[in-house]
């Protein structure tokens, strides 16, 4: 199918009108249901979309250079999180956090693994979006992978996120519905009433790991703006240690779009970082968002504790659709008066997950129910149960990514060490993504800290034989040992054994 042209000046609206089709033409099981007592659900969607100029023939007009390839690539919709005690249980498996736009940045980092594995599984393809390195000797520290340098990444989403940014709309709402949105004083610890979900994470910081810092507000105390934020969920409710999808997308403008593992293959170029979030109209609060997102706004402080942080944050823009733009058919929101209309509607407990195909693949298209896969339980045994977004699934996309790299004589990026069974926490940690690390810590130490969790990361990665070749590249008969450079005829068990 062809790209289609979009001008640049539309670029916004052209990017909502394509989420919306898109999440129109999947299945049914992918949308809110109605509940037997006659109440729609409703659900928050989001979408990923790159894009790149489109070269235009020189016979045409001058105003269609703006003209534009659009591709979506991914798109989520879903509301929910996992509570702490859940995390030490997961093994990789199931997804901690499905707020729409977390759950479609993840789809976007397994799409991006899935366009590498075609560019490097000898079919000739050759992507729009990304290119392979070809560095020289001195440059053999480069990552195989780059975007193309005219690549842009937007983030399209029906509602504003959760957290800072939405503040000054969740009070607006409130008031409309005739709530009491006065700003009230956050108790000091010793006066506040006892809080059996704070008990719950202090006794989990002994026995898994938690370090302890000031537990972070979730929806409530309006006039705490600027704070970082948990996860908002029903008061009676186990906590989320998951930050916030405004806190979220924040950091994405410091450390990139790319997670673990694709940061350890593409390069950090300005096209890793998001470049536009296109909402509508009555989700934009210009103070709430300058405030959350802006170099203006409570990172200020952050950006001057140093030069170095500063010069790593990429900053992105906010497109607001015009008042009229059609609206999605299951938001939360009134689209004509702004208000909450929660007597009609209650959220979807369904996150659908859809992820573009392409040269031959299928399209993912996932319903999940408690971080995994519809119709599984949630800590099933089986392995078919988890998303293709979950951790373990996508690190051993990148493993068979690195085995391809390998054969082409490209310099692995994976540890040395990996064999058939492997910690995930030990390639999490390697020196490569130190400073990612650093600059994550001392983002969000500059606004209050956040408890820091090991709680779903020392699990192992077993993979079936059949899935490893580790055969030598230059014989292929026997197994190699684990050493750094393939092509040395002196690490071969194979050749050793004919010299001895």
């Amino acid at each position: 199918m062809p790209f289609p042209l979009m001008p640049k000046s539309d670029i916004s609206k052209q990017i909502g009108h394509l989420a919306l089709n898109t999440f129109d033409s999947l299945p049914k099981k992918c949308k809110p249901r109605v509940q037997p007592d006659g109440r729609q659900e409703w659900t928050p969607m989001s979408s990923v979309i790159v894009s790149r100029p489109r070269p235009v023939p020189p016979n045409h007009e001058a105003d269609t250079s703006f003209e534009h390839d659009l591709k979506i690539v991914a798109l989520a919709t879903g509301t929910k999180s996992l509570p702490v005690s859940l995390l030490p249980k997961c093994e990789g498996l199931v997804l901690h956090d499905c707020h729409a736009e977390i759950l479609t940045l993840r789809g976007f980092n397994y799409w991006l693994l899935c366009e590498m594995e075609r560019m490097v599984e000898g079919s000739g393809y050759v992507s729009p979006w990304l290119e392979l390195n070809t560095p020289s000797a001195e440059e053999s520290c480069r990552l195989p992978f780059c975007f193309k340098p005219t690549v842009e990444v937007s983030l399209f989403s029906t509602e504003a996120p959760c957290g800072d940014a939405s503040m000054e709309l969740l009070m607006k709402a409130a008031e409309a519905a005739g709530q009491d949105v006065s700003p009230w004083a956050v108790p000091p610890a010793a006066g506040r009433p006892r809080d059996r979900n704070l008990e719950t994470m202090l006794e989990l910081e002994s026995s898994e790991g938690l370090e302890h810092a000031r537990l972070p507000p979730g929806r409530g105390y309006f006039s705490n703006l600027g704070a970082l934020r948990r996860k908002p969920a029903r008061a009676d409710a186990e906590i989320s240690v998951s930050k916030s999808c405004t806190d979220k997308l924040m950091l994405k403008q410091a450390i990139g779009l790319l997670s673990f593992p694709l940061d350890l293959f593409i390069e950090k170029t300005d096209a890793a970082y998001l470049k536009r979030m296109v909402v509508y109209h009555d989700q934009y609060n210009e103070e709430g968002y300058q405030r959350a997102f802006s170099a203006q706004g409570r990172l200020q402080r952050v950006l001057e504790q140093q030069d170095e942080v500063q010069s790593k944050y990429r900053f992105f823009q906010v497109n607001v659709l015009p008042e009229g733009f059609r609206r999605f058919d299951f938001q939360k929101i009134d689209g004509r008066s702004g208000s909450l209309i929660q007597e009609k509607k209650k959220p979807s407990n369904v996150p659908a997950l859809w992820v573009a195909g392409g040269d031959g693949k299928d399209d993912v298209i996932e319903g999940l129910v408690n971080g995994v896969k519809q119709g599984y339980k949630q800590f099933d045994h089986r392995v078919s149960k988890a998303s293709v977004v979950s951790r373990r699934r996508m690190l051993e996309k990148a493993i068979k990514i690195d085995q391809l790299l390998q054969k082409q004589g490209t310099r692995r990026r994976l540890p040395e060490s990996l064999s058939l069974t492997t910690r995930y926490s030990e390639i999490k940690s390697m020196p490569e993504r130190q400073q990612r690390g650093y600059l994550r810590q001392r983002t969000l130490s500059g606004l209050g800290g956040w408890p820091s969790k090991v709680l779903d990361d020392d699990f192992e990665i077993t993979l079936p034989s059949s899935s490893i070749d580790n055969s030598c590249p230059l014989c292929s008969h026997l197994p190699l040992l684990p050493h750094p450079g393939y092509g040395n005829l002196a690490d071969c068990l194979f050749v050793t054994s004919l010299s001895t």
